[in-house]
C-alpha cells in the first residue's frame, strides 16, 4: 500500500504531505459546496497541486438543508469522474457523505440506505449551535450496524470549548475524531483553534480532513498543511487506512 506521505520535493522542503483526503464537498451543485462542474474541476486540480491523490467526496446529507438521497449524490459523483477522466486528472474519487446526526439519519442507518466510506466508516456532524440530545445513542446505533462514526470536525463545536472531558467521553462512546486542517491556523476562530490544540496534544485526532467547498480555500491549506502543528499530528493519523 502507498503510504499517504510524500517529501514535498518540488520545494525542496522537509514535510510530509497527506495524500488521502476523507472530508470534502467536492461534488457539483448538490449542497454549500461546489456550483457547478467547472469548479469541482478546479478543486480537484488544487487537490492534486497539494499532492493529494485520492479523495472521499462527502457531500452533506442534512434533512433540512441537503436532504441528498444515495442516487443524487452517485449521480453528482459520476459526473464529476467522467470529467476528471476527460481532463486526466489523476486524482481517485470515492463515494460517501457527511451525515446530519438527527433521527432522519438514524432512519437512513436502519435502512441499509447510506454510503460508509471504504463500507467500514460514517463521517456524521453534530449541530453547531446546541449539544446533541444523545451523542452515545448516535454512536451506538452506529456501531450496531457495524460501522466505526467519525465525528466530523468536533473542534468546531464551540459549546464544548475547552472541555476535554467531554471529548474523552465521545472518544468512550466510540467515535473517532476527524478535525479540519484550517482549524489549526484559526481559520473558524480562535475558540476553535484552542479546541483543536486541546485534542492535538491530548493526540485525539485520528483523522485529518480539508472540509474544502471551493478550489480558493483549498490552496490556502498549503501552508498550513506545513506548518509544525500539522506536521507533528501527520504520523499519527489513520488516513492511511482509507
Amino acid at each position: 500500500m502507498t503510504s499517504i506521505f510524500s517529501k514535498n520535493k518540488s520545494n525542496n522542503l522537509n514535510t510530509l504531505h497527506i495524500s488521502t483526503d476523507l472530508h470534502n464537498h467536492i461534488l457539483p451543485g448538490i449542497d454549500d459546496g461546489s456550483r457547478n462542474l467547472a469548479e469541482s474541476i478546479e478543486m480537484l486540480k488544487a487537490f492534486q497541486y497539494l499532492g493529494y491523490n485520492k479523495i472521499i467526496a462527502t457531500p452533506h446529507v442534512h434533512s433540512e438543508r441537503y436532504w441528498n438521497s444515495k442516487e443524487k449524490i452517485l449521480t453528482a459523483a459520476n459526473e464529476l469522474i467522467i470529467e476528471k477522466e476527460k481532463e486526466k486528472i489523476p486524482i481517485h474519487i470515492d463515494i460517501s457523505a457527511e451525515y446530519y446526526a438527527d433521527e432522519k439519519f438514524l432512519d437512513l442507518l436502519n435502512k441499509d440506505d447510506i454510503l460508509p466510506i471504504r463500507g467500514k466508516y460514517l463521517l456524521c456532524e453534530f449541530n453547531f449551535y446546541y449539544p446533541p440530545d444523545d451523542a452515545k445513542l448516535i454512536a451506538t446505533e452506529i456501531i450496531k450496524k457495524g460501522y466505526k462514526p467519525i465525528l466530523a470536525h468536533p473542534e468546531r463545536y464551540e459549546y464544548w470549548n475547552d472541555n476535554i472531558a467531554i471529548f474523552e467521553k465521545l472518544k468512550e462512546y466510540g467515535f473517532l475524531f476527524q478535525c479540519n486542517i484550517p482549524s489549526a491556523a484559526g481559520y473558524y476562530g480562535p475558540i476553535v483553534k484552542n479546541n483543536f490544540n486541546i485534542l492535538a496534544n491530548k493526540n485525539l485526532i485520528d483523522f485529518l480532513g480539508t472540509d474544502v467547498h471551493d478550489a480558493a480555500s483549498l490552496l490556502n491549506l498549503r501552508n498550513i498543511i506545513q506548518s509544525s502543528t500539522i506536521q507533528k499530528i501527520l504520523p499519527n493519523i489513520l488516513n492511511y487506512f482509507l
